[in-house]
Order: structure tokens, then sequence, then C-alpha cells
């Protein structure tokens, strides 16, 4: 409810959570990948079905736009794309969807070849999947090694264990 309350119309969030704004957060992935920005499904809970697709469809626009293609998506094309990232995709966070059209447009996936193909897109997103399952397991990995070395603080040896257990006579 913090995004409804500091953007109360999906307008708002459209116009504050841009394209543009790829350029702020894309310094800071694991803040994309582990903050709490709202899902594409979020989204169209607290805005109504479809506020997901809207705000894909300019991510959309724009990353066509930079790349250059000779001819834009058509309507068709994009509705059915977003949909199928929506559907499919919506448990993603708005930053990480901005994380990854960032890295799409600095050609760190796949790339358009002149003209648009969505599944240039879809496959893109796969590889950037790819990249946020070993974000996670990197994190993962430290929080085990932290939860390690807590517990290495208050282990004891065994002949310590063995003194202890002899001095309170069992």
């Amino acid at each position: 409810m913090k995004i409804k309350n500091k953007y109360p119309t999906v307008k708002e969030f459209l116009v504050a959570i841009n394209p543009d704004r790829q350029l702020q957060i894309c310094n800071d992935p694991e803040d994309c990948y582990f903050g709490n920005s709202p899902t594409l499904i979020s989204l169209n809970k607290l805005y109504g079905q479809g506020a997901a697709e809207v705000w894909l469809a300019a991510e959309v626009q724009e990353a066509c736009l930079f790349m250059g293609i000779k001819e834009m998506p058509d309507i068709n094309q994009t509705e059915k794309l977003v949909k199928i990232i929506a559907l499919q995709y919506g448990y993603l966070k708005v930053d990480e969807l901005q994380l990854f059209f960032f890295n799409f447009c600095s050609a760190k996936y796949r790339h358009f070849y002149s003209t648009f193909d969505p599944s240039i897109i879809i496959l893109s997103l796969r590889d950037f999947l790819s990249d946020r399952s070993r974000a996670y397991e990197k994190r993962e990995q430290r929080e085990r090694d932290r939860e390690r070395e807590e517990w290495k603080k208050n282990a004891i040896t065994y002949e310590e264990y063995q003194r202890r257990k002899k001095e309170m006579g069992q």
C-alpha cells in the first residue's frame, strides 16, 4: 500500500516510474533485485487489470526507440508481448524490469537487427533471469556464511565440551 499512498493513481505511477528512471537505479542491481518495488502482479491489483501492461509498453517502446530499429512494433505486437511478460513474469518487480531494460539497451543481452522481433526481448529476459538467479544464489551464500560466522562465535571444541561436562559432574 506504500506505492498506492505515494502514487494514488496509475497515471502518477507511470509518470514517476518511467523509462528515464532506469539510469537512476541501474547502479545498484542488488537494490533492484531485493528492494521493495511492486511486482507486475501487484501493479494490476493496485491500479486495475492492465496497469502492468501499460507500464511495460512504455519500457518496450523506449527500448525500441533507443535501439533505433527501422520500424517500430505495431500495437498488436506490443500488446501481445507485454501480456506475455505480465503473465509469465508477473512476479518480477518494476525495478528488476527496469534493470533488465537498461541492460538490454546496453547490449548485455540479445539485440535487434534493425527490425523488431518480440522473441529477442523474451529470450533476453530469460538471460536476465539467469543473472537474477545468480544474484539470489550469491545473496543466500553470503547469508549462510554470515550465519556460519555467528555460529563459530558461540561454538566450542569437543574437548571444551568434554571439560565442561566433567565440571558439571556428568
